[in-house]
């Protein structure tokens, strides 16, 4: 029994081990991104990195930040490839992997990506692989961008109907097990009631969640507008001007006070039109400030009663871990633009808060599903091994799913709390002043000799340097 113990144990020890360093070079890498300090991060980056999920994800966007394009679409690149392999699994595989979840825990398997993230890789690539002057390469990405929303919708509806028809199976399962050991002396797990217990005991103690919204069918703003205005710039076809005009009218019904989405609702209206004399096709600069840092990922334990099939009450206590997401700062409230004498306030085009807690609420039940059955399951193991080997029985078992029973904290955690934007008719002397809410200049930055272009703006936190790069948007 000694034995057994010091294997579990080790076990658990070297799963979780794993999983604390992923996370603990995740952060020695973002760590000094924040505070703005390129030169800590690319040091990292240009060493030898684990390139796994979510790790992958966070060195892209430095990459990008940095103005180093080429680098971030290759590894974008390279966190789509684990993503395509997470997609295209067999079923048999795909099964293996929820058995592992349950006698396991999801933390200690690769990270699987969330539908937002999914959406934001091919996003960024184009976004990507527009600062590179690729635009047919571009072209590509955010039409993968746009399909990835819509099969996000449907995802999301099979998962509803396959949580329905696991739980008629479950039932099934649970009443057969119940009649066929009716004169038996083994208890019979009764897992459907521990779940209903573990869902009403979640929801009581997060009820912001209730108050959650998104801004619909999985839809992430920024990367609608920003696959959008590239078909307004770069259009090439009349079903070109159409997608512009669909998916801007389409943000600024999201966004109604956004006062800079109703010029974009109107340029795309006239480029549709064929309107060669609108005002909207005069030379624009658009300001994309990515502020502060998206919410992430934090534990939240819980403790319900262990049910058995034909008790009224609880043989033992179980304890299951959640995700639970944690709000981070914004950098400012907001920045300011100067062209000439005239000055432009940022307006609000995507809250990422919104979007992860939208998506956060969708996938709650099935979470909490999940999360239950590997607990009740490791904790009915543990009654049943101290019932038959005795009290030491019971001890190895339960330090083993004490130690194991942990949530997956694991996130994209370079991604803005909010996307801000400004819309800026291009100066002739071809330049902009940031600045901050006081006054204080953050960046002059020189444009591209481009009639159309992007000056992108990431500020991690309060007071870290500005990562300030511009992309041409079309010619």
């Amino acid at each position: 029994m000694n034995r057994l113990l010091f294997l579990l144990l080790a076990t658990v020890t070297v799963l979780s081990g794993c999983a604390t360093m992923q996370q603990q070079d995740q952060h020695a890498l973002l760590n000094p991104y924040y505070l703005g300090d390129s030169t800590t991060t690319s040091t990292i980056l240009d060493t030898e990195f684990d390139h796994a999920l979510p790790f992958l994800l966070d060195a892209s966007m430095i990459r990008f930040n940095q103005g180093r394009f080429e680098d971030a679409y290759t590894l974008l690149n390279e966190s789509e490839a684990e993503v395509k392999d997470d997609e295209t699994e067999g079923d048999i595989y795909a099964a293996s992997k929820v058995v592992g979840e349950i006698l396991f825990n999801r933390e200690f398997m690769d990270y699987e990506p969330r539908t937002s993230d999914t959406v934001l890789i091919n996003m960024y690539k184009g976004y990507s692989l527009l600062a590179l002057n690729k635009s047919d390469k571009a072209r590509v990405e955010f039409n993968r961008t746009l399909d990835r929303q819509r099969r996000a919708v449907e995802k999301y509806k099979e998962e509803i109907k396959e949580l329905q028809e696991e739980a008629k199976e479950q039932r099934r399962k649970q009443e057969e097990q119940i009649a066929f050991r009716k004169n038996d002396d083994e208890p019979v797990l009764d897992l459907l009631r521990i779940q209903d217990t573990a869902k009403k005991t979640v929801y009581e103690s997060m009820p912001e969640v209730s108050h959650w919204t998104g801004y619909g069918d999985f839809v992430n703003p920024y990367a609608t507008y920003l696959s959008g205005l590239f078909f307004c710039a770069n259009g090439e076809m009349e079903s070109d001007y159409s997608k512009c005009n669909t998916m801007l009218k389409r943000v600024q019904g999201m966004v109604p006070t956004n006062s800079y989405l109703k010029q974009d609702a109107a340029m795309s209206n006239a480029f549709e039109r064929g309107t060669k004399s609108s005002k909207y096709r005069r030379p624009t600069v658009w300001v994309l400030f990515e502020n502060g840092l998206a919410p992430e990922v934090d534990e939240l334990r819980f403790d319900i009663p262990l049910f058995l099939a034909g008790e009224s009450t609880g043989v033992s206590m179980i304890s299951f871990a959640m995700p639970q997401l944690k709000t981070r700062n914004a950098a400012l409230p907001f920045i300011q633009v100067k062209s000439g004498s005239r000055q432009y306030t940022s307006k609000t085009l995507c809250s990422f808060d919104r979007v992860m807690q939208a998506e956060y609420k969708a996938h709650l039940t099935s979470t909490i599903t999940k999360a239950v059955a590997s607990t009740a399951t490791k904790t009915f193991l543990q009654y049943l091994a101290q019932a038959k080997g005795g009290q030491l029985a019971g001890i190895a078992s339960g330090l083993f799913t004490s130690a194991i029973t942990r949530a997956d904290t694991r996130s994209w955690l370079s991604l803005p709390k909010d996307v801000q934007m400004i819309r800026v008719p291009k100066p002739e002397n071809k330049t902009l002043v940031i600045e901050a809410p006081n006054g204080a200049t953050l960046a002059t930055v020189e444009l591209p000799d481009t009639k159309y272009s992007i000056v992108h703006v990431r500020m991690p936190q309060k007071n870290s340097i500005p990562y300030i790069v511009t992309v041409p948007l079309g010619n």
